[in-house]
């Protein structure tokens, strides 16, 4: 896990400037990406060999909007060492109460991959200190307390939760974890790095979950 989480920095730099060209904008800027609007909006997208990050019609659980039935799927069909990911990135989370976040999906649990480290969340965060810090939040360590539909999975991090893990989980100190919690959030993505020689490769996630806000098709961008 150490060697994973090593590599991850640069994982996520490379999903933030790809899905954000507003990252050097004032933190609370609102995001009007190319198939969004104002407010929050999650865009796929991929680095890397045998890599992929896109929506997939029929594949997922009822939409929102349409009749389409859309899943995220995420992909990386080569070794987890392959400096390569499938990604979502989510914009128009700056300033966000690092206090208030809360996270989830609903995971097709019939077939891919739910490890420690992938599909993750990758949070971004300035402390109330100013210092700046990047989270994981694995897949394999969320609650799973919630409610699903036959053949799905809820893979949920809710504020006690996050700040739990904090320290038990991820080596926080007890007061980088109380810097964290009571910070900001400046960068949000759900990363896939984890390859073909740990699982199968890939994922479908669903109902993707931030705060109040829900995707279940690229038509839930926005407001």
């Amino acid at each position: 896990m150490k060697q994973h989480l090593a590599c991850s920095t640069l994982a996520v730099a490379l999903v933030l400037t790809a899905c954000d060209p507003t990252t050097t904008a004032p933190p609370l800027r609102p995001s009007f990406d190319v198939g969004g609007g104002q407010g929050l909006n999650l865009h796929p997208g991929a680095f890397g060999e045998s890599s992929l990050g896109a929506w997939r019609s029929h594949e997922g659980l009822p939409d929102a909007k349409g009749n389409a039935d859309f899943a995220l799927y995420l992909q990386k069909l080569t070794a987890t060492s392959t400096n390569a990911a499938g990604f979502a990135g989510i914009t128009g989370v700056e300033g966000l109460l690092m206090s208030e976040l809360d996270l989830s999906w609903l995971r097709r649990s019939t077939d891919g991959w739910c490890g420690a480290g992938a599909p993750r969340w990758n949070v971004g965060v300035d402390g109330s200190s100013g210092n700046h810090y990047t989270i994981f939040l694995g897949c394999a360590h969320a609650d799973r307390s919630g409610t699903a539909p036959d053949g799905w999975t809820s893979d949920a991090f809710s504020p006690p939760v996050i700040a739990g893990q904090l320290t038990s989980l991820l080596g926080f100190s007890a007061v980088d974890s109380a810097d964290i919690v009571a910070g900001t959030v400046t960068s949000l993505a759900i990363v896939f790095d984890e390859g073909t020689d740990v699982g199968p490769g890939f994922v479908f996630l669903d109902n993707i979950t931030v705060n109040a806000k829900t995707w279940t098709s690229p038509h839930d961008n926005g407001t």
